[in-house]
């Protein structure tokens, strides 16, 4: 609680020895996350060889995991850490196409969801599948033969008040983000003890 009030004073307070001391917390948090690391990676290989050593069920994934993590981290010791060239071409060829993978069933989940959403039975669900459909419509390139408007009117709802919604929840989550670390801070919270 006392380090996270003296690095919060440290924004705040315009003190030659406050920012000394905002900044040497900063990095001996730095300096712990990296421990951290470090200590989380040597789990994920313990737990893994295990996994491998004992073969149980899905211990050839294990196996893709050890040699991915070996190679990940052979290339960028050998080829000078994470700005390389090889290190950005593997993430290229690796991540991206993973990243791809994932987001593509995410379109299978939002029409499924979708699909149970757009059943109209009140005033805003209808509302809601008029606003849908005028935005879907309007995306398209025959939106504009279809009626002349429609693209105008999506640019409306998505500017004003699909924004608006949007700006609401955005309000909502950083208040609630500095009211639970004001709390953490402060000890009334205490998420870390059981």
């Amino acid at each position: 609680m006392t380090v996270g009030l003296l690095v919060l004073a440290d924004f705040f307070v315009n003190s030659d020895a406050v920012n000394a001391l905002g900044l040497y917390l900063i990095r001996t948090a730095s300096i712990v996350a990296a421990f951290a690391l470090v200590l989380g990676m040597v789990n994920v290989v313990t737990v893994h060889l295990g996994n491998v050593s004992r073969q149980e069920k899905g211990w050839a994934y294990s196996v893709v995991l050890l040699v991915a993590m070996i190679i990940t981290l052979g290339t960028g010791f050998l080829t000078g850490g994470p700005g390389s060239t090889q290190m950005r071409q593997l993430f290229e060829s690796v991540l991206f196409p993973l990243e791809a993978t994932l987001y593509s069933l995410l379109a299978f989940f939002v029409v499924t969801a979708a699909y149970r959403a757009f059943r109209v039975k009140s005033l805003e669900s209808g509302l809601f599948v008029t606003f849908a459909i005028i935005v879907l419509l309007g995306q398209v390139p025959i939106a504009v033969r279809l009626w002349d408007q429609l693209p105008v009117i999506k640019d409306w709802v998505l500017e004003v008040p699909a924004l608006a919604g949007a700006r609401g929840i955005l309000l909502g989550v950083a208040l609630g983000t500095a009211a639970t670390g004001l709390r953490v801070l402060l000890g009334i919270d205490r998420p870390y003890v059981d």
